[in-house]
C-alpha cells in the first residue's frame, strides 16, 4: 500500500490492531481478537468478508474458502498489515492473527494473456526490466506508447473493485524520460470512472486526451524515493485509490 489533501496511498483509514476490553470482552477487526467467557475468536477481513477463527493462525487457503471464495481461482492475494508494505502471499502462507496491525486479505483475479496477445504488444520505449517482469507476472495487457511527446504505460482491461459503473478500465501512467529518477505521478482512466450514486470523485474532474481517447486524471500523489519506488509501488497507489473511493 500524501500532500495536497489527496488520499494517502498507504492504508485505508483502518485502525491498527488494538486490544479493547469492555467488561472483559473486546473486539479487534482484521487480525482482531474477540474475548468471550469460554473462548477467543480471531477475525480477519477477506475481500470485505469478516471471517472468524478460533485459532490465532490461519492458512490463506482456509481463510479464502471460509469467506466464500474459490481458492483455486487464479488470485493475486495481497496481505495488508498496518505500517508495513503490502505483500503478495500464496495459498500456503500462514497468517498470524496475533500480529499487531493485520488488516485484510485482498483478492484480485490474475489475468492470463496468451502468447499471441503478447506478440502484438506495442513497445515505443522500454520499461525497467523489473517493471516488465512484474507486469507480465501479473498477467496485464500492457504496452508503452509515445503520444504528443509524452511517454505512457498503458494497461488495458484493468479490473476495478465493485462499486463503479464499469467493471474494468484502461489505466494510463505517464513515464518521464528520467524515470525512476523522476517520479511516476497520478494515473489516468479510460473511460472516466463514475459511481452509481452519481457522486463526484474528488480530484478527478480533469479530462485529457491520450492516444485519441478521453482519460480521466486521478490526481493522487505521494513522496517518491527513486531508490525504492517503481511501477510496482505506483500500482499500489492506483489500487489503493480505486478501492478507497468505493469504501474498500
Amino acid at each position: 500500500m500524501s500532500q495536497e489533501n489527496h488520499p494517502h496511498p498507504h492504508g485505508e483509514g483502518e485502525e491498527p490492531n488494538r486490544h479493547h476490553r469492555e467488561g472483559g470482552n473486546g473486539d479487534r477487526h482484521g487480525g482482531h481478537k474477540h474475548h468471550q467467557p469460554d473462548h477467543e475468536v480471531w477475525k480477519l477481513n477477506v475481500q470485505g468478508v469478516i471471517i472468524e477463527s478460533r485459532k490465532p493462525e490461519i492458512v490463506v487457503r482456509e481463510a479464502i474458502q471460509q469467506a466464500g471464495f474459490n481458492p483455486d481461482t487464479p488470485w493475486i492475494i495481497v496481505l495488508k498489515v498496518a505500517g508495513e508494505p503490502k505483500r503478495e502471499v500464496d495459498l500456503a502462507f500462514v497468517i498470524d492473527l496475533r500480529h499487531k496491525g493485520i488488516e485484510k486479505l485482498r483478492l484480485t483475479p490474475r489475468q492470463i494473456n496468451n502468447g499471441e496477445m503478447c506478440a502484438q504488444r506495442r513497445i515505443d520505449f522500454a520499461m525497467l526490466p523489473q517493471d516488465e517482469a512484474l507486469l507480465d507476472r501479473l498477467g496485464f495487457d500492457w504496452e508503452t506508447l509515445v503520444d504528443a511527446g509524452r511517454r505512457w504505460l498503458i494497461i488495458r482491461n484493468y479490473l476495478l473493485p465493485r462499486g463503479y459503473q464499469a467493471a474494468a478500465a484502461t489505466i494510463g501512467i505517464e513515464v518521464p524520460v528520467s524515470y525512476p529518477g523522476a517520479q511516476l505521478d497520478m494515473f489516468y482512466c479510460h473511460p472516466p470512472l463514475a459511481l452509481p450514486s452519481g457522486a463526484a470523485i474528488p480530484q478527478t474532474q480533469q479530462i485529457e486526451t491520450v492516444i485519441g481517447l478521453p482519460f480521466q486524471r486521478w490526481s493522487r500523489h505521494r513522496q517518491w524515493d527513486p531508490a525504492r519506488d517503481t511501477v510496482a509501488t505506483h500500482l499500489a497507489l492506483v489500487d489503493e485509490s480505486l478501492h478507497r473511493e468505493v469504501g474498500q
